[in-house]
């Protein structure tokens, strides 16, 4: 049969990844690794876009040896941090979500290295676990409540002169104790 009516509600998960990166940047950091998810994961795609998009407009060529493919737990933060340690020069570590960014705090303690101090760790979703790691992660902001509200006005509500219906909603970088400021050399 025809196909049926869509309505999506979203949010901006590439701005997202490029708010972050422009964070990192902005404090002074210039080897950011950036610990994705799966690539087959139009979010994980959307989130390495932003921060290569990031480095790009800041006039840095994006470094394959610090894109780390992975899965979104803590398990795969933890391994991909292991390896930024032991593979890069990187100051900072974006992971593409809170729960990767907590393994990657683990994996730099249980190498006695310190965060911010050693590494700078910045995640993505600002799920509750982001203010109970040590220290407290500097996170994106997803809008969780907002995207269920709109999505229950448009279903309860639709609006008969359109079919399709996509929202897509804004992110932002919540500060917190996870990034410190580098200061400029030279």
């Amino acid at each position: 049969g025809p196909p049926a009516p869509v309505t999506v509600v979203d949010y901006d998960s590439e701005g997202g990844a490029f708010a972050a990166t422009n964070y990192l940047l902005s404090q002074g950091h210039r080897r950011i690794a950036h610990l994705g998810g799966p690539a087959d994961y139009t979010m994980a795609r959307q989130r390495v876009d932003g921060y290569r998009r990031a480095l790009v407009e800041f006039g840095i060529e994006p470094d394959p040896k610090l894109i780390f493919v992975g899965g979104l737990s803590r398990g795969s933060g933890y391994e991909s941090a292991r390896q930024v340690v032991e593979q890069t020069d990187a100051t900072a570590m974006f992971a593409a979500n809170d729960f990767s960014a907590a393994g990657a705090i683990a994996a730099l303690r249980d190498a006695g290295l310190g965060v911010p101090d050693d590494y700078s760790v910045m995640g993505f979703d600002d799920v509750e676990l982001a203010q109970d790691v040590y220290p407290q992660l500097t996170t994106v902001h997803v809008p969780q409540r907002e995207i269920g509200r709109v999505a229950a006005r448009l279903a309860l509500h639709p609006d008969p002169g359109q079919a399709n219906q996509r929202v897509v909603l804004g992110t932002h970088v919540v500060v917190r104790d996870s990034v410190r400021h580098l200061p400029r050399r030279g």
